[in-house]
C-alpha cells in the first residue's frame, strides 16, 4: 500500500465563505418578509432583511406564519419565557411598592382582567415618580401589550375540563326528568350545587332539604319540586359558572342561562295558570333571573304573576294547619319560607328602584322560629372551591332577616309621601328601630369574626336601609352649610357606603371576588350612588375605588352588571361629578370616557338600556 499525501487546497476566493453563509441562512429561513413575498425574492430572515435594506422598503415579517414543528416550539418557548419574567417583575413590583398603589392593582388582578386592563390600570393609577422608582413596573406597563395577542390564544377549554374533571357537586341530583335542555346529571348537580351555595342563603325562599330529596328521587308527583323550579334554578345558577355549558351562545355572558331560562318559560305556559308551591317559587327566581340580566319589561311581568300567584296559593292552603299530619307540616312550613323570603327580596328590590314591595308583610306568626340547628347540614361550604366549610347559620339569617325587612318595608311607604315637618323625627324613630333589630341579632350574626358571604350580606343590607332612609332626608331638604338635619343625614348616608365597602373587602379576602351573591349588587350600587356626595374626601374616595371593582366583577359574571356601572356613570356626569382617576379604566370598558372635570347635563343611557331608579 503506497504512503500518499494529501495535496493542500487552494485558498477560497475573498467572500466566498460570507457567500456560503448567506446562501446556508436562506435555506434555514422558514418564512419571508411581506415585501419579499409580493417580490418573489429570497429572504434572509432578519428585520430588517438584505433585500429590504437594498431596496430601502419597509420590512415586516410575521414569524407565526411559519408553521414548521422547530419554529413552533421555539415560539411557544419564548411566549413562556417572556411570561414568566412579566411574572416576576409584577411581583417585584408588587413587593416594592406603595399600599395605596398596590391593592387598587390586586383588585383588578383578582377580577380576571386582559393583559391590556393591567397595563391600563398601571398607566393610570402608578404615578410617574413612583414609575421612575420602580423601573420594573414602567417597563412592565409598557410590555403587557406585547403579550396581550398571546393572552388570547390560551387553550382554556383544555383548563376548564381539567377543572371540570376534578369537579365534585356537593349535592348529586339526576338531569332526567328535570330538564330536557342539557342530558348531563353532573352539569346539573354543578349548577344545583352552585345555587345552592352563592345564591340560595340569603335569597331564601325555597326549603332545600325539601326540594333536593324529591329532585333526588326522579319523580315528578312531588309537592315541592317541578321541572319549572329545575330549570328556573339552572338559569339563575348559570351566572356562577364556567362551564361552555353555561353559555348558550359561547363565549357571550348576556347568553348565560338562557336556554334553561327559555324553558323554564316554556314550561310555565304548559301549567296553564295551576298555581303550586313550586310555580310561586319559580316565578321569584325567573323575576329575579330577569332583574339580574337587565330583562326590565319581562320582570315586570314576573312580579306581577307572582304577587298574584302567592295570594291565590295562601288563599288556597288556609285551611292546611287543621291538618296535623307530616306532609301537611312540611306544607306549611315550606309555605311560610316561600313567603318570608319573597317579601324579603321584594323589600329589597322596592328599595333600589324606590318603590312600594310588590309583596305586602305576612302574618307575624308565619315566621319561623329561631334555632341553632348546628350539624354538618349547618356547614356552608364555598363550592366549588375544595376547602374546608364554616358554620352556615342559615336559619339564624332568616329569622334576623324577616325581622330587619318589614322596618325597610316601612322606609319604603316614606318615598310616596310629600315633604313634610316631622320627616326628619320619623327617620330618626326608623333608625332607632333598626339599631334595636340589629342589636338582637344572635350572637353568630354579629362581631368581628363574620365571613359567611350571606352573612356578609345581611349587614350589607342593614347598611343600605341606613343610607336609603336618610336619603329621603336629603331629598326632601338639600343641605346648605348651615342646614344641621341636612349635614347628619350626609354624614350618616357616607358612613353607611364605607361599612358597605369595608364587608365587601371581607368577603374579597376570604373568598375573591370569583363569585359573589347577586344580593350584593344592590348594596354596591346604593353605596357606590351615596359617595358620589363625598369624593373629595379621601375615605370615601378609597371606600368608592374599592366597590368600582367589585361592580366590575359582577360584569364578568352576567352581562345585567353593565347597567349598575352605567346608573353610577350617568348620575355622576347628571350631578357634576367627576369619578376617580383609578376608576377610569373600569368605566370606559363597557362606556364611553368618562370627564376628568365636573360636568352638566345628564348623558344618554349607555346602548340605549334602560336604566333603573337610583337607590337612596
Amino acid at each position: 500500500m503506497s504512503d500518499t499525501k494529501s495535496r493542500p487546497l487552494a485558498p477560497a476566493p475573498p467572500g466566498a465563505n460570507a457567500a456560503l453563509d448567506n446562501h446556508q441562512r436562506r435555506k434555514n429561513v422558514g418564512t419571508a418578509c411581506a415585501a419579499c413575498k409580493a417580490r418573489k425574492l429570497k429572504c434572509t430572515g432578519s428585520v430588517p432583511c438584505a433585500s429590504c435594506v437594498k431596496s430601502n422598503v419597509e420590512c415586516t415579517l410575521d414569524k407565526s406564519a411559519d408553521k414548521r414543528r422547530r419554529g413552533a416550539l421555539k415560539r411557544k418557548i419564548d411566549e413562556l419565557a417572556d411570561k414568566e419574567e412579566l411574572l416576576v417583575r409584577l411581583v417585584g413590583a408588587i413587593r416594592e411598592s406603595g399600599n395605596g398603589h398596590v391593592m387598587p392593582l390586586i383588585d383588578l388582578i383578582r377580577t380576571d382582567p386582559t393583559l391590556d386592563e393591567i397595563r391600563q390600570h398601571i398607566h393610570l393609577h402608578i404615578p410617574q415618580s413612583e414609575l421612575e422608582l420602580t423601573p420594573d413596573l414602567a417597563q412592565l406597563s409598557r410590555e403587557v401589550q406585547h403579550l396581550q395577542s398571546s393572552d388570547r390564544s390560551r387553550p382554556m377549554r383544555r383548563m376548564l375540563e381539567a377543572k371540570r374533571a376534578a369537579d365534585s357537586p356537593r349535592y348529586l341530583v339526576p338531569a332526567h326528568p328535570w330538564t330536557a335542555v342539557v342530558p348531563d346529571s353532573h352539569f346539573v348537580s354543578h349548577l344545583i350545587s352552585l345555587w345552592f351555595t352563592w345564591s340560595h342563603p340569603f335569597r331564601n325562599w325555597i326549603d332545600r332539604d325539601l326540594f333536593l330529596r324529591e329532585m333526588q328521587t326522579g319523580k315528578r308527583s312531588g309537592r315541592f319540586c317541578s321541572p319549572f323550579l329545575v330549570n328556573s334554578i339552572l338559569a339563575d345558577a348559570c351566572a356562577y359558572s364556567d362551564y361552555p355549558d353555561a353559555f348558550t351562545i359561547p363565549g357571550d355572558t348576556a347568553s348565560k342561562g338562557l336556554h334553561f331560562y327559555e324553558e323554564a318559560k316554556r314550561l310555565l305556559d304548559q301549567e296553564a295558570g295551576r298555581i303550586t308551591l313550586p310555580t310561586v317559587q319559580g316565578l321569584g327566581i325567573l323575576w329575579s333571573c330577569a332583574a339580574r340580566t337587565g330583562r326590565d319589561r319581562q320582570g315586570w311581568i314576573y312580579q306581577n304573576q307572582l304577587a298574584y300567584a302567592l295570594q291565590e296559593l295562601l288563599q288556597k292552603n288556609s285551611s292546611l294547619a287543621a291538618n296535623p299530619d307530616l306532609d301537611t307540616l312540611r306544607m306549611v312550613h315550606g309555605l311560610n319560607r316561600t313567603v318570608w323570603g319573597l317579601f324579603n327580596v321584594a323589600t329589597i328590590h322596592a328599595l333600589t328602584d324606590r318603590s312600594r314591595p310588590s309583596i305586602p308583610i305576612p302574618d307575624r306568626h308565619r315566621l319561623p322560629p329561631l334555632r341553632h340547628e348546628g350539624g354538618p347540614d349547618d356547614i356552608w361550604q364555598p363550592y366549588p372551591r375544595p376547602v374546608a366549610g364554616i358554620p352556615g347559620h342559615v336559619d339564624c339569617l332568616f329569622v334576623a332577616l324577616s325581622n330587619l325587612t318589614p322596618i325597610a318595608y316601612e322606609v319604603t311607604r316614606l318615598f310616596e309621601l310629600p315633604p313634610r315637618a316631622d320627616l326628619a323625627a320619623r327617620v330618626t324613630v326608623l333608625h332607632e328601630h333598626l339599631q334595636h333589630c340589629a342589636d338582637h341579632w344572635p350572637a353568630c350574626l354579629k362581631g368581628t369574626r363574620l365571613e359567611a358571604p350571606h352573612i356578609l350580606c345581611l349587614h350589607m343590607y342593614y347598611h343600605l336601609i341606613v343610607l336609603t332612609l336618610y336619603g329621603v332626608v336629603l331629598s326632601a331638604t338639600p343641605p346648605s352649610a348651615t342646614d344641621r338635619v341636612g349635614l347628619h343625614a350626609r354624614a350618616v348616608r357616607l358612613s353607611a357606603a364605607r361599612n358597605i365597602a369595608h364587608l365587601n373587602c371581607i368577603h374579597r379576602s376570604c373568598w375573591g371576588v370569583e363569585r359573589m351573591p347577586v344580593s350584593n349588587s344592590s348594596c354596591l350600587l346604593g353605596a357606590l350612588l351615596a359617595l358620589l356626595d363625598g369624593l373629595d374626601e379621601p375615605e370615601n374616595r378609597e371606600a368608592f375605588i374599592t366597590l368600582s371593582v367589585a361592580a366590575k366583577s359582577l360584569t364578568r359574571r352576567w352581562d345585567g352588571g353593565r347597567n349598575l356601572l352605567g346608573i353610577v356613570r350617568t348620575t355622576a356626569q347628571a350631578q357634576g361629578v367627576a369619578l376617580p382617576a383609578e376608576t377610569a379604566s373600569l368605566f370606559t370598558t363597557f362606556f364611553l370616557p368618562l370627564a376628568t372635570t365636573p360636568m352638566s347635563g345628564v348623558d344618554e343611557s349607555p346602548d340605549g338600556a334602560e336604566e333603573s331608579s337610583p337607590a337612596g
